[in-house]
């Protein structure tokens, strides 16, 4: 991988990683105690070691590519760039995704008391961004560093937040009623329509 390339990608992912933890710490300023359990102990644990273990492989891999040449793939350099390129998208699509949240942002399916139905930014959209930009996170980060490992890291991710989703819409149709519904009929789950 070209030096220029992993740098970018280190850069990146460290704005990445200052935006998510500001945008927590505000979201848990209010000391809510939300119930994880809720979704499901498979479900807790398997969103949970997954999510760690891709994204630290990442963070290993940007740390010293070396370690993982068996999961490598030849790479034009260009494809690469454009790897990069999607990578900055994804941050900031997340990024928007987040400060469009606010303090709704919870990591878990139960809504906080207070909670407001956010049809805004990028959940104008879709329903659930965060669980499309870690699509595109994994994706461009495996075109961008050349390996088949982020990409399915993150697909298992992605499959396992897409399993919890009913259980997400259910608390959300509790909390919202008619208004979440009327929402869940105007905006896809996961992916942008591509006609109006």
């Amino acid at each position: 991988m070209p030096e220029s390339v992993r740098v970018a990608l280190i850069a990146l992912s460290l704005a990445f990683a200052a935006i998510g933890i500001y945008h927590r710490i505000r979201s848990v300023r209010a000391g809510e105690r939300l119930d994880r359990t809720q979704e499901g102990w498979p479900i807790l644990i398997g969103v949970r070691l997954a999510g760690l273990t891709t994204f630290g492989s990442a963070a290993a891999w940007l740390w010293n590519p070396a370690w993982f040449e068996w999961a490598a793939i030849p790479m034009p350099e260009v494809a690469r760039w454009l790897g990069v390129a999607g990578f900055a998208c994804g941050v900031a699509w997340l990024g928007w995704m987040f400060a469009t949240l606010g303090r709704n942002l919870t990591d878990t399916v139960v809504t906080r008391p207070d909670a407001t139905l956010v049809d805004g930014g990028p959940y104008r959209f879709v329903r659930n961004p965060m669980y499309t930009g870690i699509l595109i996170l994994g994706f461009s980060l495996g075109l961008a560093v050349g390996t088949w490992l982020l990409p399915l890291g993150a697909t298992l991710v992605f499959s396992l937040l897409a399993i919890r989703t009913r259980t997400e819409e259910t608390f959300l149709i509790a909390r919202f009623g008619d208004q979440y519904r009327q929402y869940m009929r105007h905006v896809p789950r996961f992916f942008p329509r591509l006609t109006p």
